[in-house]
């Protein structure tokens, strides 16, 4: 059984989403997965989970480039829900825009806040062990 009981997904490649969903379904079925199409409803509904004082996802795999509310926003706004919970969640940044020479910068200015950045697409075995070490 894997340390990671419940994963959020916030990107609004529904295509890419169903993949990863897949993934993590075959590879660590009892996981839940959210799936939100951009930031604001993810904010919206961890807001709601943590007024409620339920459980927020362990894992956040979030990506940048969405309508509405993108990934950066979504982080500035995340920290405030983090401050006011007694529990870990390790966020993910996943875009296919991300380089290595920008990744230095980004970890700069977001290290506190973000576990990793990674690069689309993500590769099953990559998904599968970030969901068991969390």
């Amino acid at each position: 059984m894997s340390k990671v009981q419940s994963i959020c997904i916030i990107d609004d490649d529904k295509i890419y989403t169903f993949g990863i969903k897949k993934i993590i379904k075959n590879h660590i079925p009892e996981n839940q997965v959210l799936i939100f199409e951009n930031g604001r409803q993810a904010l919206d509904a961890l807001i709601e989970k943590a007024d409620k004082n339920v459980h927020l996802p362990d894992v956040i795999l979030l990506d940048i480039d969405m309508p509405e509310m993108n990934g950066w926003e979504f982080l500035t706004n995340f920290e405030k829900i983090r401050k006011k919970i007694d529990q870990e969640v390790q966020v993910y940044v996943i875009s296919s825009r991300i380089d290595k020479t920008k990744n230095e910068l980004y970890k700069v200015e977001w290290d506190d806040q973000v576990s990793d950045f990674i690069r689309k697409p993500v590769e099953a075995e990559q998904l599968v062990e970030l969901m068991e070490i969390g």
